[in-house]
């Protein structure tokens, strides 16, 4: 990720021609965004309930399974995107309580809007209204950055190097992110699978007992091809991080990272079409990433907070 550091994008063509190809990428994604949120969670009160809800005369909760995939999905999203926006967003050059400001509050609407389904969930619906001011902020957060990110690539305005401190926060908003983040994977795998070598067995190979039907491989696939991509990307970003740390044994702890999200990734394949036994493989990869994603960010949130500590007591 070299625009972390690097103030001179414009004088390197192909890192600028690149660069505002993916800003441009990211207008797109946002513009989608008010559609796509509009058509699955709606923007309205009676349009959230109903995704909450179902039917107002009727109310009848959605899944817990199929909320927590929902938000899942949403925040790996909303994490990715802000991870990358907003490193090239510091290289604006604006005073630094705008850069942290927008930043902040991009990941706090981000988290905001996450967590407030769950409010609308278990608490009471009147949350909903949380949960759309929420998705709103995020979108206009986001928004200005973008917009004043194109304009800083796109006309003769100077490029700056961003500040440590502005790197340090966004990485540690970053790690926050994961950590909340593992702890909704974490659920979600409960929810859907369970925390048994049975239970997962019976979800992929099926249980006629219990009237499961066995996954089909283009169901498998579906979920196996997305998540080899999307978990490497976010992996790699998450372990690269440690890399600047003093934690002892790197290239075991990217191994140990990297092969568990492979294996956590590929296993339903063993376990619908070889074995039922390779459930205990899928369970314990998972466990081994979830562990893996929780030590790497408690490693590079506590290294960050040393860090600034010391900064503040040189000062």
């Amino acid at each position: 990720m070299r625009f972390f550091i690097s103030s001179n994008i414009k004088s390197n063509a192909p890192l600028y021609v690149t660069v505002v190809l993916f800003l441009i990428s990211c207008l797109i994604y946002w513009i989608i965004n008010w559609f796509f949120y509009a058509a699955k969670f709606g923007i309205t009160y009676e349009g959230m309930f109903s995704y909450f809800f179902t039917d107002p005369q009727f109310p009848e909760r959605v899944p817990i399974a199929q909320l927590l995939e929902d938000m899942h999905i949403q925040f790996f999203i909303y994490i990715t995107f802000l991870l990358v926006l907003s490193s090239l967003f510091l290289h604006k050059c604006v005073r630094e309580t705008l850069k942290y400001t927008l930043v902040g509050l991009s990941f706090l609407s981000a988290t905001g809007d996450v967590l407030s389904g769950l409010a609308v969930y278990f608490l009471d619906s009147a949350f909903i209204y949380l949960k759309v001011f929420m998705f709103l902020s995020f979108q206009v957060f986001t928004g200005a950055m973008l917009f004043l990110t194109l304009k800083l690539y796109l006309t003769k305005e100077r490029e700056e190097p961003p500040e440590r401190s502005l790197l340090y926060s966004l990485v540690f908003a970053f790690i926050l992110s994961t950590l909340l983040f593992a702890v909704f994977n974490f659920f979600l795998f409960i929810s859907k699978l369970g925390l048994t070598p049975e239970s997962v067995a019976s979800y992929y190979a099926g249980n006629p007992q219990k009237f499961i039907r066995p996954k089909s491989l283009e169901g498998i696939l579906e979920v196996v091809g997305p998540h080899t991509v999307s978990m490497g990307v976010y992996l790699f970003a998450l372990v690269h991080f440690a890399f600047f740390t003093n934690v002892r044994r790197k290239v075991l702890l990217s191994a140990v990272t990297l092969l568990s999200a492979l294996a956590d990734n590929f296993s339903p394949l063993l376990i619908r079409f070889v074995s039922p036994e390779f459930s205990y493989l899928k369970l314990i990869s998972f466990l081994l990433l979830t562990a893996s994603m929780v030590y790497i960010s408690l490693v590079v949130g506590i290294s960050i907070i040393r860090h600034r500590a010391k900064a503040i007591l040189l000062i």
